[in-house]
């Protein structure tokens, strides 16, 4: 192979002869207005710059301005070809991501000359930022932000929690919130980058950050559910409001903003739910139509999460009964982001869903999950086979659906409180398989691996990585090209180093034969030959590990996760030296 694109474009030929454009190669950007955004991408790529007044266009100097051929809205048609290069797009998303596909073909090896033709299938493309737990380090953010532009992703979720920068203190975490000036920072990256972010703000359940507030605590459903409010209580909905009139006006250029209302389970528990005799759906319905309207009026589209809406979705979990004449009831503002997240779910479910809400005039938007629990609390790195599947069965689906947009969701633990899944930078592989299927519905998914392992990490000599299965192989078989990557070198060595430990770590299991044959001297003595040794390996890992975690995290969270991978092993330590009657040193 040696065209390493992703996304991948819709349509590639291979012209002629090689190319001989490079950044000393003088350009003319054309616009029909000043867009301070192109001139900065353009110079990115460029020595030098001239602009011009005109259609959306970059060419050569010398060369003539291109046109576009009835492009589709952010798409583009770029030809390279010897000394010149002419990139004529619809609109200036679409040069922008022309620019992108170029910067893509100047890292490459090889340079032919090539026509592309592209558009991207969906019109929403969206990254999830999940900051409830641990997330990279807030001056990394624009810089993260910027190169998911650079896989054409469109959209950014992000869900704050107790991050932004509110005016009362109490709701923002004393360490961790964003100041004012690194979420202005983050919000022009993304600005920068043509990505809209659309906040989610909680505001029905998932409110622990609030609800475990003295004087909010009686707002709960009921008392031992911290972050489940009762929608009937008074004040639960003048503190929904605030919340979320407070975080429309800190993201003035929003057009959406999620909602939540997700995993209320205890609805309908409370004094004031049983007393109204209403279904838990109709609760939730009428609960959320209120904070629609308060999103609506503040000039935002309403986002919330579909399984709290109508009894249908908890009936016998497949869509197949429940109280469809209360979808009705649905504010027609809201769009309904449909959280599927296994690839059997997406295919049994999701159309009923999706034709249910239709037919009552309600949007609807897909939700794949590039990182999820799958039953695996303490994943170092996301389920890999399920998750993939999980984005090629929404994209199936979505191709054949009145869908135009997919949220990619990427979580950072089983709920806020639990362990810690793997670095946000772990799902950088998941993310933007995701972002090249979302671009391109038909994407050659059996050779996504090779051309990730060119595009995100700069090699591109790697043999016999094309194939159905080998798009699985990412996390496993990381740590033996290392010596070849040039880019992105922390997310491998981290990934390679957790790899490791959780082999090393899997031996420990073996000291249950101490207890086990407790009489057996042969046991002891195979446990007092290989404990040190594994041990000695866990240490040089540890500490491999903090190097890696420094890097990419603030101090406290690289304490946090770095005492979530090593506590355990610390435990089996004390037990064996226990065992033994030695020290493993």
């Amino acid at each position: 192979m040696d065209l390493f694109f992703v996304p991948q474009p819709q349509r590639c030929i291979r012209l002629t002869g090689e190319a001989s454009v490079t950044g000393e190669t003088p350009v003319v950007l054309c616009t029909p207005t000043p867009e301070g955004r192109l001139v900065r991408a353009a110079q990115k790529l460029f020595r030098a710059v001239r602009t011009e007044t005109g259609p959306f266009a970059l060419y050569a100097e010398g060369s003539f301005a291109p046109e576009c051929p009835a492009c589709r809205p952010e798409g583009y048609l770029l030809t390279v070809r010897g000394d010149a290069v002419q990139l004529a797009a619809h609109d200036a998303a679409g040069l922008f991501y022309g620019m992108q596909t170029l910067r893509q073909y100047f890292e490459m090896p090889s340079h032919p000359a090539l026509e592309i033709t592209d558009w991207p299938e969906l019109s929403m493309r969206s990254d999830y930022l999940d900051m409830r737990g641990i997330f990279p380090k807030i001056e990394h953010l624009p810089h993260l932000v910027e190169e998911m532009a650079r896989y054409k992703l469109n959209t950014l979720v992000i869900e704050y929690e107790d991050k932004l920068p509110r005016a009362r203190a109490e709701f923002c975490h004393p360490t961790q919130a964003l100041s004012r000036a690194q979420h202005a920072a983050l919000l022009a990256a993304a600005h920068e980058n043509f990505i809209d972010v659309i906040p989610l703000q909680q505001s029905f359940g998932h409110l622990e950050y609030a609800l475990k507030l003295p004087e909010y605590q009686h707002l709960r459903e009921i008392p031992e559910a911290p972050g489940e409010m009762c929608p009937l209580r008074e004040g639960a909905y003048e503190l929904a409001a605030s919340l979320i009139e407070e975080t429309a006006r800190l993201h003035p250029d929003s057009r959406y903003i999620h909602l939540g209302c997700d995993e209320v389970w205890s609805l309908g528990r409370s004094p004031e739910c049983k007393a109204s005799g209403k279904s838990r759906g109709l609760l939730a319905i009428e609960f959320i139509n209120r904070l629609a309207e308060k999103a609506v009026s503040l000039g935002k589209t309403p986002i919330v999460w579909h399984d709290m809406l109508a009894d249908v979705w908890r009936a016998d979990g497949m869509g197949e009964a429940g109280n469809y004449e209360e979808l009705a009831l649905i504010n027609k503002n809201i769009v309904v982001a449909i959280w599927l997240y296994s690839p059997d779910r997406v295919n049994l479910v999701a159309p009923r869903l999706m034709e249910v809400l239709h037919a009552h005039g309600i949007k609807t938007l897909p939700c794949s999950a590039i990182r999820a629990s799958d039953r695996c609390g303490m994943q170092n790195y996301p389920c890999i086979e399920q998750r993939l599947r999980n984005v090629d069965a929404w994209c199936e689906l979505i191709a054949q659906s009145r869908c135009d947009g997919m949220v990619n969701t990427n979580w950072c633990s089983t709920f806020s409180l639990g362990n810690p899944y793997g670095l946000f930078e772990t799902s950088r592989y998941t993310a933007f398989y995701a972002a090249d299927r979302c671009w391109n519905l038909h994407s050659d998914t059996e050779a996504f691996l090779e051309r990730f392992m060119g595009v995100y990490h700069g090699a591109y000599e790697i043999p016999l990585l094309s194939g159905a299965e080998r798009r699985y192989d990412y996390y496993t078989m990381i740590g033996q090209y290392l010596p070849l990557i040039a880019r992105n070198r922390d997310t491998a060595e981290l990934i390679w180093i957790l790899y490791q430990q959780e082999y090393a770590a899997s031996v420990n299991f073996a000291a249950f034969r101490g207890d086990f044959f407790a009489g057996s001297k042969v046991e002891l003595d195979c446990l007092r030959e290989r404990a040190p040794k594994q041990y000695a390996q866990l240490h040089k890992l540890e500490e491999q590990l903090r190097a890696v975690l420094d890097r990419l995290l603030m101090p406290e969270m690289a304490q946090l996760f770095f005492e979530s991978r090593s506590y355990p092993n610390r435990l089996y330590r004390r037990e064996l030296e226990r065992m033994l009657g030695m020290p493993l040193e």
